[in-house]
């Protein structure tokens, strides 16, 4: 007997164990890298490989130019990064930026982009279509803030020489070791997560509007952990709607079969559930050892 087909951005030929078998895949995979990479103190390779597992096993299985072309820019974060760290840096502060403290708590926001920005899509997006759509959004965005990383060039104002005083601090310090201060403006923090955010409008509006409240958040984070200035969040949130217009808004939302739409809050909250996994591995990790004497 000849097995359905579904139509999946992942895999135009899986079926749904198996679909489900390569979601969980990707989970678990990354969950083993973030901890490895914190208890065997791994090298910013190791985490880079991290951020983009999920990405490559889906140009992988998906077979699709797009994901593999996204998947082989992104380097291109670190490259630009490395060419203009000589370079003379603007410091595009404004009032509001002083009016921010940095507040490591919200770290735990920040950190959240690689589910909510990533994950969450590629959970809740079934269609073909809106996934191909999608991954132009998200090209789109890329090359815009590779531009301003280049041809404005700033330098993040975190404080490099940060005490590591408890968990919130340590997984704060985390992120400024294995991301590189340089490629602020504008924010593709911000940028990545209202595409992914519209995207996920496109099949239930319930989890689009919870995606993009938390987006807001992501970009309040970027300032408060100081990764980002305002101008750089306010830039990368409008580069979203932007890419939503020309990608996006145009796709019929009757599209999206019944069962995508009416599975789609419960596929959000696995994403949720992941991430909440995510950061008790990085508190077990912090435990254990990389933390444990200043805990």
């Amino acid at each position: 007997m000849v097995e359905p087909v579904i139509d999946a951005p992942t895999a135009a030929v899986l079926t749904q164990p198996r679909r489900r078998v390569f979601e969980w895949t990707v989970v678990l995979a990354a969950l083993v890298y973030s901890l490895a990479f914190v208890y065997f103190e791994w090298s910013g390779a190791a985490a880079y490989l991290l951020a983009v597992l999920p990405v490559i096993l889906a140009a992988m299985v998906g077979k699709t130019w797009l994901a593999g072309a996204f998947t082989a820019m992104l380097p291109m974060y670190f490259l630009i990064g490395h060419a203009t760290a000589g370079w003379p840096h603007y410091t595009p502060s404004l009032a509001l930026d002083n009016a921010m403290p940095l507040t490591p708590q919200w770290i735990f926001v920040y950190a959240s982009l690689y589910v909510c920005g990533f994950m969450l899509p590629l959970l809740v997006v079934r269609g073909r279509e809106l996934f191909h759509q999608a991954l132009k959004a998200y090209l789109f965005v890329m090359v815009i803030s590779y531009a301003g990383f280049y041809l404005y060039p700033t330098i993040a104002p975190r404080d490099e020489g940060l005490a590591v005083r408890d968990f919130s601090t340590w997984l704060l310090k985390l992120f400024y070791d294995i991301d590189q201060p340089y490629g602020c403006f504008p924010s593709l923090h911000v940028a990545y997560s209202f595409v992914a955010a519209m995207t996920c409008y496109r099949v239930h509006r319930g989890v689009g509007i919870a995606a993009a409240i938390w987006s807001a958040l992501i970009a309040v984070s970027t300032v408060y952990t100081k990764q980002h200035y305002v101008i750089d969040a306010v830039v990368g949130g409008l580069e979203a709607p932007l890419a939503y217009a020309i990608f996006l808004r145009g796709r019929p939302r009757d599209g999206v079969p019944a069962d995508d739409r009416r599975l789609a809050p419960r596929r959000a909250l696995n994403a949720a559930a992941v991430y909440a996994a995510m950061i008790a591995g990085f508190w077990v990790a912090y435990q254990l050892g990389a933390g444990g004497a200043n805990g």
